[in-house]
């Protein structure tokens, strides 16, 4: 052997010393798993802890720093399971305990994809600042891949949906939910790398007290985001504001064997809308529109002649339209949900069909294999097919107005491509029509009202969402809370709406964002995949072998 390659040898053996970390113990890692799924959890409504998030994601980070692939899954799952399963508690309500935890257990499996990639980039690149930004671009790749895949995804529990109260969100209109994802994640790798070393588990990098430093630059850059301005979002012309009436009629309880919707609630939103017209004729308000939320006319009223006349009778008497929520038959075996637009004229000019039907809520994906596995997809009777068209509804063109609403049914608030759909479409406000009585006093509601708030402020939109039951509110461009009625309560929301005209950043972007993060991921587990095992410290006696 030359001189030359002993002293390259040398050098690579230092390289990997100073690199190594110490294994976590598996009770630890079992405990790091629970507990940061548990963190996570508390992180969203209606715990609202969401400074929690990152300290959820550094714990999970250190519950994979263990010797076994295996453990590492069980460690992921833990975290998954913990956060998952209460999360979406809300889907017991209708359909029953086993699909629930099979909701929850499912998307804990994405955790597990997770943690086994991040795992691989930290135990082969080391704890240092490259592999910080690989996993926090994984985080956004599977957060990513979750709220896509399969048949449509669900992004309930993404990291920018708790973050509705934090000063974080100021970085929603520029680098939008996924930008949020990473940055939470950034935060969690900070965290995870300053506690290591205040441990004295790293011997390299930031060691022993000098672990203050990350802690110092994650609470340092949340901070900072205080100051982060909104984008330019100017106001339409000579309209900076449309005038809105939401109603929240509310209704008695829903048959629990048959999920029917109650007969008084139609009855409710008329009688409410009757009490707010009667308000704004005394103060003298001009209405732009009213909107009833999702499910407020049961089947299609335009079917209806009776019904059909008070609506359009409200409308007249307000001098302004009226959007409905309503359910629509496509044959035997389908339906639409859709918003229909009733006008003072004895018209119906406008409807818009959601475009994203919830799996197992709305339509049953191969019903006949999961028909065998469960009775209860029988509750839905009759699949809903998507609709094909954005939900821009242009008053203008429609001579009902000057303003152009985006329209979004319940669930779609939390896919943010539909909500760029509908800004790119010209919407200057958004609203959003939701039936939460489904799901009873459990936590989706208020779960549902923080989407529309984070997507307010991605967007650079005002949003109106309206529930039959609540928690219903407006929210600004801005975020800032306009109107609120809480669950279970009647009543209506009323405002002057901030119209905006502006594209965020975000927004323009679409989801580049998100796919560039996740090539990021991609190319640095690729990379970290093309080296040895360097960074997990073995004892003298443990031989060398493959991760």
């Amino acid at each position: 052997m030359t001189a030359t390659a002993a002293a390259t040898r040398t050098r690579r053996r230092s390289a990997r010393s100073r690199d190594e970390f110490d294994p976590t113990p598996w009770p630890v890692a079992l405990l790091c798993g629970a507990g940061g799924g548990a963190c996570a959890l508390l992180a969203f409504p209606p715990y609202d802890l969401w400074m929690l998030l990152p300290v959820a994601i550094a714990l999970l980070g250190a519950g994979l720093l263990v010797r076994s692939r295996w453990l590492a899954g069980l460690v992921s799952l833990l975290w998954g399971l913990a956060l998952f399963v209460p999360l979406t508690a809300w889907a017991s309500t209708y359909a029953g305990t086993t699909p629930w935890i099979a909701l929850g257990v499912f998307e804990a499996l994405y955790i597990v994809v997770f943690g086994l990639l991040a795992r691989t980039v930290m135990v082969r690149r080391g704890l240092c600042p490259s592999s910080a930004i690989v996993v926090s671009a994984l985080w956004v790749a599977v957060e990513a891949l979750r709220s896509n895949a399969p048949w449509g995804g669900l992004p309930w529990g993404a990291s920018a949906f708790a973050l509705a109260d934090a000063p974080l969100l100021h970085l929603a209109p520029w680098i939008g939910v996924a930008g949020l994802g990473f940055v939470v994640a950034l935060l969690g790798q900070l965290l995870l790398f300053g506690a290591l070393a205040l441990l004295g588990r790293r011997r390299r990098g930031f060691t022993g007290f000098s672990g203050v430093w990350p802690f110092a630059i994650a609470v340092a850059a949340v901070l900072a985001t205080v100051v982060v301005p909104h984008p330019v979002n100017r106001a339409p012309v000579n309209r900076p504001t449309m005038t809105v009436a939401a109603i929240q009629g509310s209704m008695s309880a829903i048959d629990p064997v048959s999920y029917t919707m109650p007969e008084d609630v139609f009855a409710n939103h008329l009688a409410v809308t009757r009490e707010v017209l009667e308000g704004t004729a005394q103060n003298g308000t001009q209405l732009d529109l009213i909107v009833w939320p999702e499910d407020s006319t049961g089947w299609d009223p335009r079917q209806d002649p009776q019904l059909a006349r008070q609506l359009t009778g409200a409308a007249a008497e307000a001098d302004a339209p009226l959007l409905v929520g309503t359910q629509v038959r496509v044959g035997e075996e389908e339906r639409l949900n859709q918003s229909v637009l009733f006008t003072p004229g004895q018209t119906s000019p406008y409807a818009y069909s959601k475009r994203h039907p919830v799996p197992f809520g709305e339509y049953i994906p191969m019903r006949g294999l999961f028909s065998r596995l469960s009775d209860k997809v029988d509750l839905v009777s009759l699949d809903m097919i998507p609709g094909e068209e954005v939900g821009v509804m242009d008053l203008d063109a429609l001579g009902q107005g000057q303003d152009r609403v985006g329209i979004l049914i319940c669930f779609e608030i939390a896919y943010d491509s539909l909500v760029h759909d509908v800004v790119d479409g010209g919407a200057e406000v958004i609203v959003v029509q939701s039936n939460n009585a489904l799901f009873g006093d459990s936590h989706e509601a208020i779960q549902q009202l923080a989407q529309a708030e984070v997507m307010a402020v991605m967007s650079g939109r005002s949003v109106v969402h309206i529930s039959t039951v609540g928690q219903s509110a407006i929210f600004s461009p801005t975020g800032r809370r306009i109107d609120f009625i809480d669950h279970w309560e009647q009543g209506a929301l009323l405002a002057d709406v901030p119209l905006r005209t502006g594209i965020t950043p975000a927004v323009a972007a679409g989801p580049w964002i998100a796919v560039g993060l996740s090539a990021v991921g991609a190319v640095g587990l690729f990379a970290a995949l093309g080296g040895d095992r360097r960074a997990l410290a073995r004892t003298a006696t443990r031989r060398r072998r493959g991760d």
